[in-house]
């Protein structure tokens, strides 16, 4: 029976031989449950399991070496590993999903995932990172290559004797057959460089290796980055032509996806989908074996609209799996309202995890992953709670308290969401609109009393609470500087939210942090000329891999950037900045000046409520410090979880 409202998203498919449920695959990524030496343990198995019952038709989990090396993930190098392996397959498939797992091998990539035995095509990697201190790879000989590609065809053996019921082959991300596709990474003379023919020759012979030890009925998929992004190299004109070389070698799909570990902002609110999905149609029309596609595709309707529209077969869930992964039943149940979606941070899933070796995490989901302990568990003694505030740590928090069975009321001074209003303003943050939407269902769903007005002191003490949850966020940090009021000033939250405008044609933005960014962003859009003054010597110096997302867009808006001064004084229409040794410099700020120096905490009411009064009090999210947004859920969710 055709679904009523997604009829293609729950239409029956197949990847070779195999009959999916439905068009959904929960896409490769890495979870880093794993336990030290690679092996399948008991997380690992229960996450499989999770993320079947959630209802996609294919679950591909985290990703397998094909050799032993220092991984957060796991491995298929000998027959040591095939009884874990076999018990993921296994929960996969008794939850209602067929099991797929992806096999790779890091390549340049290596060290980016905390190995030393760094190896590729050539002797190349990323500039960036070679600049950060990253190891050159050490160039494969030829028996290096046939032992690899061998390896390959046994770790595949390995994983359908497990229970698999397909592999997939990462080609793409970075990871060692891109260094061979890319004109960039691959500066060889051999058989395996120079022309398109030879530099897909690894990947080809991969797959020749899979098919001779697993047989050629055996579906393998192929991931694939159709424009690697980076310099020189993979561009969609070469991929179709790979493209159609796998399927004359019996490939069974392609899991199309765009950028490398490198370059990630294909995965961000600054990335145009549609650009990839004009792109994945290229390779779809070229090809008769089923394509999937995915790259933030978070709705059910954008989901049913590419199937329609014929830009793929399959639609994939990463990130948004992480962020919940009853995506597919909430969808088949008409519970859209309840899905948490994904806000393309990048801050639990990459930073957190592939970056920082850490199994993964998630902004706007503070549950996942976390088996040790029941989720909501029922309180003991149902207390009468106050929560001062509404943004993500406030409504975590009383959500959480709420299924709990405490009783609950919300203050909240403006409207649910906070100051993520202000930080969803800009296009490319309009993803965290829909974490606002969610938020808003949810205290519909469960009755919230929300009581729109600032709490105070008396507010609580006379509300005859047993426990009080601060969340009011941070307070903007002032400047101390003269001349402020003459000029036109304002602080950026100010500006974000719409209440201040100024005209004139050159802005400055004082601070060089993310929200400056997106201030002088935006002001560039309204046709001003934006210079952003930094303090530090270094803009944007953040360790997350969504700063280079930033650093494109202010480069790509005009904006200038100026370093290692502060905002000295104000004189009407002009700004004075000054570096560390007094040297000034004099600015136009005819358009404005916006203020972004940073947030504080707010802790005041806090200690008055513990030093006057028997309530216990909490304070959490940038209240008690100033950090980001999933510091707020899950300092929320883990404080409402004590009371």
């Amino acid at each position: 029976m055709k679904h009523n409202k997604y009829p293609k998203l729950f239409e029956k498919g197949y990847i070779g031989n195999l009959k999916v449920k439905n068009r959904i695959i929960r896409n490769s990524m890495g979870t880093y449950l794993a336990d030290g030496n690679m092996y399948v343990g008991d997380r690992t198995i229960k996450a499989g399991a999770e993320a079947a019952s959630g209802g996609a038709g294919v679950v591909f989990m985290d990703n397998c070496t094909i050799k032993e090396m220092y991984h957060m993930g796991l491995c298929a190098a000998n027959d040591t590993y095939i009884p874990g392996l076999s018990m993921l397959a296994e929960a996969i498939k008794d939850h209602g999903a067929l099991a797929g797992m992806q096999l790779s091998h890091p390549g340049r990539d290596t060290g980016f995932v905390g190995g030393t035995e760094v190896v590729a095509a050539s002797s190349v990697t990323f500039e960036p990172w070679y600049e950060a201190g990253a190891a050159l790879p050490k160039p494969l000989t030829i028996d290096e290559i046939h032992d690899l590609v061998d390896k390959y065809g046994q770790a595949a053996l390995r994983c359908k004797k497990a229970g698999f019921d397909l592999v997939e082959v990462h080609g793409a991300g970075g990871c060692l057959p891109t260094n061979f596709l890319s004109p960039n990474d691959n500066q060889r003379n051999d058989m395996y460089g120079g022309s398109l023919h030879n530099r897909m020759r690894f990947l080809v012979e991969i797959v020749r290796s899979i098919k001779k030890y697993c047989g050629n009925n055996y579906p393998i998929s192929i991931k694939l980055s159709i424009d690697d992004c980076e310099p020189n190299g993979i561009r969609v004109e070469e991929t179709v032509e790979v493209a159609k070389v796998l399927e004359k070698e019996g490939v069974s799909m392609l899991n199309l996806m765009m950028g490398t570990h490198a370059v990630v902002y294909p995965s961000t609110g600054f990335y145009d989908i549609n650009i990839y999905l004009s792109q994945a149609k290229q390779i779809k029309d070229a090809v008769q074996i089923p394509c999937m596609v995915g790259l933030g595709v978070q709705t059910a309707s954008l989901a049913e609209s590419i199937l329609e529209s014929g830009q793929g077969d399959f639609i994939a869930l990463a990130k948004q799996e992480i962020a919940d992964c009853n995506w597919s039943n909430k969808v088949k149940n008409n519970q859209e309202d309840d899905i948490r979606p994904c806000i393309k941070c990048l801050v639990g899933c990459t930073d957190n995890g592939i970056i920082g070796h850490h199994p993964i995490r998630c902004a706007v989901n503070p549950t996942v992953y976390k088996y040790y302990e029941d989720k909501y568990p029922q309180a003991k003694v149902v207390k009468n709670v106050a929560v001062i505030g509404a943004g993500p740590a406030g409504m975590e928090a009383a959500l959480t308290l709420v299924k709990r069975g405490h009783k609950v009321t919300v203050y909240e001074k403006r409207k649910i969401g906070g100051t993520l209003h202000e930080a969803s303003s800009a296009d490319y943050k309009k993803d965290i609109k829909l974490f606002i939407n969610y938020y808003e269902k949810q205290a519909q769903k469960y009755h919230l009393n929300i009581i729109q007005e600032e709490a105070t002191y008396d507010t609580i003490v006379n509300g005859g609470y047993d426990a009080c949850i601060i969340a009011t966020g941070g307070k903007p940090r002032t400047l101390d500087v003269n001349g402020l009021e003459t000029g036109k000033v304002t602080y950026a939250l100010n500006y974000l939210n719409g209440e201040v405008k100024f005209d004139g044609e050159n802005a400055l933005v004082i601070g060089g942090g993310i929200t400056g960014a997106e201030v002088a962003v935006e002001l560039a859009k309204e046709g001003k000329k934006v210079t952003i003054i930094e303090v530090m010597d270094q803009f944007l110096a953040l360790p997350s891999a969504v700063i280079p997302a930033y650093q494109m867009a202010v480069e790509q808006a005009g904006v200038k950037v100026i370093t290692g001064h502060r905002l000295d004084y104000v004189d009407h229409d002009q700004a004075i900045i000054v570096d560390r040794f007094g040297n000034k410099k004099e600015l136009k700020a005819d358009g404005g000046i916006v203020i972004s120096a940073g947030f504080m905490p707010q802790l005041e009411l806090q200690e008055k409520l513990e030093e006057e009064t028997d309530i216990e009090v909490y304070t959490v999210g940038d209240a008690k410090k100033v950090r980001q947004i999933i510091d707020a859920t899950h300092e929320g969710y883990a404080v409402a979880r004590m009371i």
